[in-house]
Order: structure tokens, then C-alpha cells, then sequence
């Protein structure tokens, strides 16, 4: 018959786990030997964990001992307790190298359409199968790096954001992009030998919305030139549609050049300086926060097969 015990809420676990080697070995002397500790020192341990739980676990004989009903009870519980307690130093430790958990990384799109990531993906999981990689997509860079200020992911690649100065992030930088004004290749402003802001006015552009660095960069020129500022015949957050209007249109805009080569098409081309600019691609972490074994092995391995090319 199973006895009922009151368990106290400071069981030591060592004592636990010495409990269960005596009940196994059923002797005192073989079970110090195969914890490699004196039979006194066991003995104090099992005589703690009885004045804690406030029965008697053994009865003592000639041929070593038995447990009493209170240390068979005991037995089920601490077995399981021992299992969870092995089993939560295991994920922890899985945790801290970056065996298991999940990282969760914000990409932008056009750095998820190349071979280059699914080889990082594939050799940071090949070397941890519980490791669960999450990963977020969205049109710009700065949306992904405000939900990394936020704590919702845990870094972020894509464009630089605030020329890699940010009192809340570090930056590791991986390349440079290449940005500008983008028309089709048969477009009537090709034919001037010199093109200028002006030169823009009998065209219509396709934007960016308001506040993106597209739109910003689409403004400063105007200034600069001291020109009106047009207002955009279409405005947009799809990179795509911005391509393909441009390609089937006679309309300005601006776009990232890996952005067009990774769509395929070869009727745009970029406008010459000053129309063109370039912008750092980094790795963008939280700074003055630990990061996780998995986050630190996915960015090792983002490091090792990067180049100067485009993804």
C-alpha cells in the first residue's frame, strides 16, 4: 500500500538522487561505491532527506535494506523529479551552445531569394536538428529593424538603418548595395547626353510612401535642385510592382539593383551619377544583450558564406 507523504518544498536534489541509487543497489556500501563517496557521507545524506520528509525510506537488515512504504512512495516521485531536473539541464544546456531553442530573424525579401541563405539554413540546422529558425519578411528593412527594437526578433538583415549609428543596436556590416534611380532601357531620357533634375519634370514617378529612405532620397534631390517637389503618380509598398511599371512605362522610381537582378528582368537600367548611391548590408542586433548560442552560430555562418556578391 502506498503511504502518503507531506514533501517539503526545499527537497535537495543530490539527496534525491542518492536516495534512489541505495534503493537500487539495495545496500549502503555497494551504493557509496558507485557514487564514489564514503558509506558514512551517504549515510548522513539519506538521514537528511528523513528528517526533511519526516518518515523513515529503509529498513535496515543483514543483507543490506529495503524500502519502507514511505520510500516506495518516495521512489515513484523522485525518480520523476531526478528525470525533469536531468532533462531541464539538457535544454539549458542545448540553449546556451545553440543545439536547440529557436531563433526568430527578420530578412528582407530579396536577401531570401538567393541560394546563399538556404546554405546558411541548411549548415547552422545540419549541426543542431532541434533548433527551430524562425524567420519574418517584410517589404523594408526599417519595418523589420522596429520589431527588432521592439524584442520581437532576434536580428535583423538587410539595409543599414541610420547609417549604422543607433544607440540601441550594433552593426555588423556584410556588403554594399547599390541604389538609384531606375528607368526602362528604351526610355526617352537615355537620349540626353546629360541628365539633370530637370529633365525628370515630363516624367511621372513610381514611389515609395511617405517616410521610407526612398522617399526621403526623392525629395532631397528636388531640394537640392531647387526644384518643385512633383507629386508621385503612384505610390507604393511593393517592390515588385515598382519594377514592373517602370519596365512597362515610361515613369521614374527608385529601387535597390540586387532587387532588379533578382527579378529577372533586363530591360531597366540604373541612371549614372548622381542618380545612384550606395547603402551598407548588416547583421543588426539589439546592443548591451546576450545573444543566444543558435543566433550566434547562424551569424557566424552568415559571416563565413558572405561575399561582395549579391545573394
Amino acid at each position: 500500500m502506498e503511504a502518503n507523504l507531506i514533501m517539503p518544498n526545499n527537497l535537495d536534489l543530490k539527496r534525491l538522487e542518492h536516495f534512489l541509487v541505495v534503493l537500487d543497489c539495495k545496500s549502503f556500501g555497494k551504493a557509496a561505491k558507485q557514487l564514489n563517496m564514503t558509506q558514512s557521507g551517504l549515510t548522513k545524506s539519506i538521514q537528511a532527506l528523513e528528517e526533511d520528509i519526516g518518515v523513515t525510506l529503509f529498513t535496515r537488515h543483514s543483507r543490506g535494506v529495503n524500502p519502507t512504504n514511505f520510500g516506495n512512495t518516495l521512489a515513484r516521485h523522485a525518480a520523476l523529479i531526478t528525470a525533469q531536473s536531468n532533462r531541464a539541464k539538457i535544454e539549458i544546456e542545448a540553449l546556451k551552445d545553440g543545439r536547440s531553442g529557436t531563433i526568430e530573424i527578420g530578412i528582407a525579401p530579396s536577401w531570401l531569394m538567393g541560394g546563399k541563405m538556404s546554405r546558411v539554413i541548411s549548415q547552422v540546422i545540419k549541426n543542431r536538428p532541434s533548433l527551430n529558425i524562425r524567420i519574418y519578411s517584410q517589404v523594408s528593412s526599417r519595418q523589420l529593424f522596429d520589431r527588432l527594437l521592439r524584442g520581437e526578433l532576434d536580428f535583423v538583415i538587410g539595409t543599414e538603418q541610420f547609417g549604422g549609428q543607433h544607440p540601441e543596436c550594433e552593426f555588423i556590416k556584410l556588403t554594399e548595395d547599390v541604389h538609384g534611380i531606375v528607368v526602362r532601357s528604351k526610355h526617352p531620357i537615355l537620349r540626353k547626353h546629360k541628365i539633370t533634375v530637370t529633365d525628370f519634370k515630363e516624367f511621372g514617378w513610381v514611389m515609395r510612401e511617405n517616410e521610407t529612405f526612398y522617399r526621403k532620397y526623392f525629395e532631397s534631390i528636388y531640394v537640392e535642385a531647387n526644384e518643385p517637389l512633383p507629386q508621385p503618380i503612384v505610390e507604393t509598398n511593393s517592390i515588385p510592382l515598382i519594377i514592373s511599371t517602370i519596365a512597362s512605362t515610361n515613369y521614374l522610381g527608385a529601387a535597390r539593383w540586387a532587387d532588379v537582378e533578382v527579378s529577372g528582368r533586363t530591360d531597366i537600367v540604373l541612371l549614372d551619377q548622381p542618380f545612384r548611391w550606395k547603402r551598407n548590408v548588416s547583421i543588426m542586433c539589439r546592443r548591451n544583450e546576450p545573444v543566444s548560442g543558435a543566433s550566434n552560430a547562424f551569424i557566424e555562418a552568415i559571416i563565413q558564406n558572405f561575399s561582395d556578391n549579391y545573394i
